[in-house]
């Protein structure tokens, strides 16, 4: 589905967003890991590693990136770790089809992702109104 359609994926990915459904933070910044790494190792040796746009446009990516990746369950609570949970998961979809012998490595990215989501909720906490960044509470001046 997504090698097919990944524009149309992509467009129902936004209006999802728009609507308030999903936040931006998990898909951008997926999108965005993976663009960037492609990117420069395409520019370092275009003769290994295909470029961003084929990246973007195959396999699950775009599926992945707006409909799968921002489930509410498996992804992180704050914003914060929203952003690290997505780059993360964009890391390894480059990692897994650039260097691996799996053929289509996003869906297996976002399972280790997941497994990563109760460590990234416990080190990247909101902050409490009223308290400092030990958990302490602030004193009032008089």
């Amino acid at each position: 589905m997504g090698e097919n359609s990944a524009l149309l994926l992509g467009l129902g990915g936004v209006w999802l967003i728009r609507k308030g459904v999903i936040q931006w933070q998990i898909p951008v910044s997926l999108l965005l890991t993976v663009v960037l790494l492609s990117g420069v190792f395409h520019l370092i040796d275009s003769e290994h590693y295909v470029g961003p746009l084929l990246h973007l446009n195959s396999g699950a990516m775009m599926c992945l990136a707006f409909f799968i990746a921002t489930d509410y369950v498996t992804s992180p609570n704050t914003r914060t770790g929203q952003l690290v949970f997505g780059a993360g998961c964009g890391l390894l979809i480059f990692v897994i089809r650039t260097w691996g012998a799996y053929p289509e490595g996003a869906g297996f990215a976002v399972l280790l992702m997941n497994s990563a989501t109760p460590l990234i909720d416990h080190y990247i906490k909101p902050r409490i109104y009223g308290r400092d960044r030990k958990g302490k509470p602030l004193e009032i001046p008089k």
